[in-house]
């Protein structure tokens, strides 16, 4: 079974330049498969196949070619997802289009090693020469065996991070026959259900929804401070920061009340 955790990484302020760019190379492939698309489909017709945008976005940034490969992967996955979602009569759905500053950036297979607690990523080949490696010292790697890692992914989320993707080997049992239940999603009770042996259970989802009233409250007073100052100010980009922790602290605390809820449920 797959698992996905976060590592901390240390010393950031020290490394922040090194994984600006990292994110911002990775945005230029990004803006480059968005822009390769469009030529292709204005010129012939037809979209730009797999093969042919990996080749013509290969070594143009200083990161490993797996990395360059993720991205493009990611951006034909988002291509064939929209596709699908019009096929579905979804109407409200564009293909990618939108330019990015920063983007995730990836490392599988042989593009990364982990020796302690310090990670090694390989930013590859650049004109003819082989880059430094970026070197990050983590926590969090404690009771992850390091062999059975897939992948490492730079996130940013106020500070950066690392996801890491990793199998423990263990497969899940086949689902036995069971009885069926209903249930139904709500705001105020996040789940009402009832199932076939007469048993019922309803959980309260008010706790997400003072989550929610505190953060559209809290953002429309830091947007009413930011509307007084001239955009791009130093304060008009405090608010900014402020608008961005508010928003990030209560995705964290609406995840942990979700998964509570589920867990209960």
């Amino acid at each position: 079974m797959y698992h996905g955790k976060r590592l901390m990484i240390r010393n950031q302020a020290k490394l922040k330049p090194a994984l600006d760019t990292c994110n911002k190379a990775s945005a230029e492939v990004w803006n480059l498969c968005l822009r390769k698309s469009k030529a292709h489909h204005l010129a012939t017709g037809k979209w730009i196949g797999k093969t042919q945008l990996q080749s013509e976005t290969k070594q143009t940034v200083a990161l490993h070619s797996q990395s360059i490969q993720a991205v493009a992967h990611k951006y034909l996955n988002a291509r064939l997802a929209a596709k699908e979602a019009k096929t579905a009569g979804r109407k409200d759905v564009r293909y990618p289009y939108k330019e990015k500053f920063f983007f995730n950036t990836k490392w599988v297979g042989q593009a990364f090693s982990i020796e302690g607690n310090v990670v090694t990523l390989s930013l590859g080949i650049r004109n003819g020469k082989r880059q430094p490696p970026l070197k990050l010292r983590v926590s969090g790697l404690d009771g992850i065996p390091v062999e059975t890692i897939k992948e490492v992914e730079l996130c940013h989320d106020i500070h950066y991070y690392l996801s890491v993707t990793y199998d423990d080997g263990i497969e899940n049992p086949p689902l036995g026959q069971q009885q069926a239940a209903s249930v139904d999603l709500g705001e105020i009770h996040s789940i009402a259900s009832f199932a076939e042996g007469g048993s019922s259970v309803l959980i309260s989802g008010r706790k997400a929804r003072s989550i929610h009233q505190l953060r559209n409250k809290k953002l429309a007073q830091l947007q009413r401070l930011q509307s007084k100052c001239k955009k791009g100010s130093r304060q008009w980009k405090k608010y900014q920061k402020a608008k961005n922790f508010v928003r990030t602290k209560s995705a964290r605390q609406l995840q942990d009340a979700l998964h509570k809820t589920t867990k209960n449920f």
